[in-house]
């Protein structure tokens, strides 16, 4: 029998569909237990579509998020077999309808794994209803990154069991925090001493004529339980003023995201990377705006990245402040205009940024690197730093696997 996987060639989603480039390695492949309880299926965000030529198939796989097309060339009996990764139908049911043996459908599921074409849903344990229904098109996103240790439907669970400490419910905060409410995230800590005033209402997404005088925490709980009543959230109406204070604050949680601006940005910054490397806690350091340009901060995994002591060493090394200090005459929170828009796109970058961190489906962006948006060119330069050799934070305590 013509081997059922004559697969030959990857086209590059710059070169068009005609030109063929890369030829696909042979792969070998032994099943487990678990690799028996699968149910191939096409993933959900790819198209596919097909040509018949000289008593084969040319199959063209579409990545619809990514612009990505592969083909491949199939036998009668693969394409066969294709036409029923479905999800529905496991590898030995596949193979008694087509009429081959089970290792031979396997070739085919290697092949189109390995190229990112598959998912697989366990027959023993498929995922919730609720999840599948609620969370569709995050999970065929998910699914453009699954791999065998990782896939869509452990991503959206490990958000969906992450607790996170937004710190500061203003233009950021508020964005932030509705950000990963949508996204599956359940269990919150929302800190911020303030209550809605009316100047809110332009750019602070959770708040309503109806909130002003309420504590933002609350107004913001309230809020995220609309989105999701399953959500948990501890409100904690006060400022972040110390380390020792957002240790105790940040016990329960898996990230921290600094969104804080007063007595100023750098300041909570400073309190928020100390507590991380305490707790060796990710965080997320969010920035701010100043009328049409706003800051996107880094991301921080203590053992693993630069901290924020060493992004303020290398920017007055790059800007020739070192030895200067800040005289405090205006508050850095009330700085500038904004407007709405640039509050949202602003706190979105931050909420993907979590979103890596909490999932792992791609390495953060921001690590070790910080970045300036905009909006009236829609320019975005990004600046790099390192660890700095001697900081006090970050070079001296070995924390997630040391540094």
């Amino acid at each position: 029998m013509r081997s059922t996987c004559e697969v030959c060639v990857v086209v590059a989603p710059d070169q068009g569909r005609g030109e063929l480039v890369n030829q696909l390695p042979p792969f070998f492949f032994q099943p487990t237990r678990k690799e028996n309880r699968m149910l191939p299926k096409v993933k959900d965000s790819i198209s596919v579509i097909y040509r018949r030529k000289e008593g084969a198939y040319e199959v063209s796989f579409l990545f619809n998020t990514s612009s990505v097309i592969l083909s491949f060339e199939l036998n009668e009996s693969a394409f066969c077999c294709l036409r029923h990764f479905d999800g529905q139908h496991s590898v030995k049911q596949i193979a008694s309808i087509v009429g081959i043996t089970e290792g031979e459908v396997r070739k085919l599921t290697t092949t189109l794994r390995k190229a990112k074409v598959l998912c697989a849903y366990s027959s023993v344990k498929p995922p919730g209803e609720e999840i599948t229904e609620r969370f569709s098109t995050q999970l065929n996103f998910f699914a453009e990154f699954e791999t065998r240790a990782l896939s869509r439907i452990e991503m959206q669970k490990q958000l969906q069991a992450s607790h996170v400490l937004v710190i500061g419910l203003g233009g950021i905060g508020t964005w932030v925090a509705q950000g990963l409410s949508l996204a599956g995230v359940k269990k919150f800590t929302l800190v911020d001493p303030d209550v809605v005033e009316m100047a809110n209402l332009n750019r602070q997404c959770l708040f309503a004529l109806t909130d002003i005088g309420r504590a933002k925490v609350e107004a913001t709980g309230n809020k995220l339980s609309q989105i999701d009543s399953s959500t948990h959230v501890n409100a904690l109406q006060k400022r972040i003023t110390s380390k020792e204070d957002c240790v105790e604050t940040a016990q329960q949680a898996n990230l921290i995201v600094n969104c804080a601006d007063e007595p100023s940005t750098d300041a909570v910054n400073r309190i928020v990377s100390e507590a991380g490397y305490e707790l060796n806690l990710p965080h997320i350091l969010c920035g701010g705006y100043d009328g049409h340009l706003s800051f996107i901060g880094p991301t921080v995994i203590p053992g693993k990245s630069a901290c924020w002591y060493c992004y303020e060493h290398a920017l007055d090394r790059q800007l020739g402040l070192a030895g200067y200090k800040h005289l405090a005459i205006t508050p850095s929170h009330i700085q500038g205009g904004n407007i709405g828009a640039i509050s949202a796109i602003t706190a979105n970058y931050h909420v993907l940024e979590a979103i890596k961190v909490l999932t792992g489906f791609s390495t953060p962006t921001m690590l070790n690197r910080t970045a300036e948006l905009d909006f009236l060119r829609f320019g975005i330069h990004f600046r790099n730093f390192k660890k700095c050799r001697g900081c006090h934070l970050c070079a001296t305590k070995k924390k997630g696997g040391g540094s």
